[in-house]
């Protein structure tokens, strides 16, 4: 047994802790997402008053809820990360940087998306609407199979499943909806649920949800 295990130049010992490494690297991606799980609820919000302004409230300025709202989120946005790169005490690993990086990218993606429908007043139309929970579940599903976090994809499968009920019932009050219970109470519930983990997973590393 012990040649075997020595045959490659690696050891029981050395395999238990690339696992134990792993583990940690999973937990800290945990803690990285549930650190900054205050963008979701707080964007969730921002969907939320655009929405509700846009649909329900036309009359008073209808036309600019999703163009200040989107602006007002995301310097808010900006001004959190900035409050947050002054505390020095959290490091990051790969595995974080990755999770990082898959939620840049979509909120690139999105970005050029809303700005495009927007400007080509494509906006309206329920397939728009479906984009943006596809990828939104899309980056979820990518996250959470990244950090091995079941809830994660949980979240992933009911945007999912919301961009399927916008096609199959084509509604627009359906449509109101599916939107609302998405922003609200998905986006804004995993956010705070996931900053509420987060002091958690500092003393217990390698939990798995």
């Amino acid at each position: 047994m012990a040649e075997f295990e020595q045959e490659d130049g690696i050891t029981r010992d050395d395999l238990v802790q690339r696992v134990a490494l792993m583990e940690s690297m999973i937990a800290d991606g945990r803690q990285y997402t549930g650190r900054n799980s205050w963008i979701f609820a707080l964007w969730g919000l921002v969907d939320l008053t655009a929405w509700a302004w846009q649909s329900y409230v036309p009359q008073f300025g209808g036309r600019w809820a999703w163009p200040i709202c989107l602006t007002t989120g995301v310097v808010l946005t900006l001004v959190g990360k900035m409050m947050q790169k002054r505390d020095k005490g959290y490091s990051s690993n790969n595995l974080c940087s990755r999770v990082m990086g898959v939620w840049g990218m979509m909120g690139m993606a999105m970005g050029i998306y809303i700005a495009s429908a927007m400007l080509t007043h494509f906006d309206w139309q329920y397939s728009y609407v479906a984009g943006l929970l596809m990828m939104l579940g899309m980056a979820h599903a990518i996250s959470a199979m990244l950090l091995r976090w079941r809830v994660q994809g949980l979240v992933a499968a009911v945007y999912w499943a919301g961009a399927v009920a916008i096609f199959v019932c084509n509604s627009g009050r359906v449509t109101n909806v599916i939107m609302l219970i998405e922003m609200g109470i998905v986006m804004v519930l995993f956010g705070l649920y996931a900053m509420g983990r987060e002091p958690r997973r500092c003393c217990a590393k390698g939990e798995r949800v």
